[in-house]
């Protein structure tokens, strides 16, 4: 196997999990959502961008906005309509790392994918996603958004403690 910290199907299950919580956090299809969305995330202090909630100054924002930039553009991707730091964004790069991984011709390419998929985490998704999680549980009472907030949580912490193996 190519990955000596997790089976293929481990990857391809954080790979799913990724997906769908890209997909509860995109602006949703379902109409009985989009009120709630408007309302914790476009009429609220609650931003899906990680930067709002772990920069402390402008300058900080614009390192770390460029650093997402370069984790992507260093894999071939950009961001198409929203800022890099947009947490369905960083949640659709692990997915794609995760991928790229599980299809990594050898050893040496899927290591890549890994390191670059532990760096983002911890350097990106991790803290930011774990306080938009938790802001959200704070100003919802919506059952479906406060779910999914706990989901992000705690995959946010299982995957802190795979990316430690």
């Amino acid at each position: 196997m190519k990955n000596s910290t997790c089976t293929e199907p481990a990857l391809h299950n954080r790979m799913l999990e990724y997906k769908a919580l890209a997909a509860a956090f995109s602006y949703p299809e379902n109409k009985g959502l989009v009120s709630e969305y408007d309302r914790l995330f476009r009429q609220s202090e609650i931003w899906l961008y990680g930067a709002e909630h772990i920069a402390e100054n402008e300058f900080q924002r614009s390192n770390l906005l460029s650093d997402i930039a370069g984790f992507y553009k260093a894999f071939g991707l950009q961001t198409d309509k929203d800022r890099p730091d947009f947490l369905v964004s960083e949640l659709e790069f692990m997915y794609y790392l995760i991928h790229k991984e599980v299809k990594a011709p050898d050893e040496e390419k899927a290591s890549i994918c890994r390191d670059a998929a532990r760096k983002f985490f911890n350097e990106h998704l991790s803290l930011a996603g774990k306080k938009i999680a938790k802001k959200i549980m704070q100003h919802t009472k919506n059952n479906f958004y406060k779910k999914k907030a706990e989901e992000l949580l705690e995959f946010l912490e299982s995957e802190k403690k795979a990316f430690r193996k």
